[in-house]
């Protein structure tokens, strides 16, 4: 579950037994940052099988939540908070007219989905098209330089060493998430570093293919296609081959969406360095 920074956080939890929702008299909310710190501790109100709560803007970051009903479970979720999503859920319901539909397609399903999109461009680009903050450990190699793995690194927000906080006046770190110290790191030590990184605007093509994408998942038995096939025989007469997801180098199984993420994949950085995310 993702929040846009600056706005309020409303969490929702319900506990089950598989299907079945338990009945629990009381649950209280521990929420830490990545770092393990906790930002929030509290009581959850109830609102029949479903338990709430409500927390301040909180700043970008991954976020874990437990949920303590006492004496019959803690269940563990989370959230992430970050600068902006791939497109915004009115966007979504204008793209397709069904999409306008909140019956059938409730704003939570929208949101899941979304963030379904986003996650799957960015395992297949490398890339985040939007501002993510991210948390890595590191292992230094006697060199003042540290991999992250991650490209389009915008901000170094905070390092950590064995010995405690390191000051990062000094250190830089280059867009395709190369990290460099002042001076030579002591060879397997683990750094914690925790920075932003992902486009700051989202690309018009890269838009228009989450869109494209998110419709293809709300509506795919539209198509009548049984999801196993590769080819099909038109009423009309024509034979057709599908472009289908894990062949043929298609990575969706939509042209127009793997033609756009294909721009923006960084191929000739993995066959020189032979690195990956």
């Amino acid at each position: 579950m993702r929040f846009l920074s600056g706005r309020g956080v409303k969490l929702m939890h319900t506990f089950l037994d598989d299907e079945s929702p338990l009945i629990v008299p009381a649950v209280s909310v521990t929420v830490r940052d990545a770092s393990g710190a906790t930002v929030y501790t509290g009581d959850a109100t109830s609102s029949g099988d479903a338990w709430s709560v409500a927390l301040p803007a909180q700043p970008e970051g991954v976020y874990t939540v437990d949920w303590v009903a006492a004496g019959l479970a803690v269940d563990r979720d989370g959230f992430e908070v970050v600068a902006g999503f791939l497109f915004t859920l009115p966007e979504a319901r204008q793209s397709d007219m069904d999409l306008a539909d909140t019956s059938r397609f409730p704003t939570a399903e929208l949101r899941h989905y979304r963030e379904v999109v986003e996650d799957e461009f960015e395992r297949i680009t490398a890339r985040s098209f939007v501002p993510r903050t991210a948390r890595v450990e590191v292992e230094a190699d006697g060199t003042p330089v540290l991999y992250l793995g991650y490209f389009d690194v915008t901000e170094l927000k905070a390092v950590s060493s064995p010995s405690g906080s390191e000051d990062v006046t000094g250190w830089a770190a280059d867009s395709t998430g190369f990290l460099r110290a002042p001076y030579e790191l002591p060879e397997g030590a683990r750094y914690t570093v925790t920075f932003g990184y992902g486009f700051g605007q989202v690309p018009e093509d890269v838009k228009r293919a989450g869109l494209l994408r998110l419709r293809s998942f709300l509506t795919a038995e539209r198509s009548g296609i049984p999801d196993r096939a590769t080819a099909f025989v038109a009423a009309e007469g024509g034979n057709f081959t599908l472009a289908t997801a894990g062949r043929n180098g298609w990575e969706t199984g939509l042209p127009e969406v793997d033609a756009v993420l294909k721009r923006y994949k960084y191929g000739i950085f993995y066959d020189v360095f032979g690195v990956s995310r």
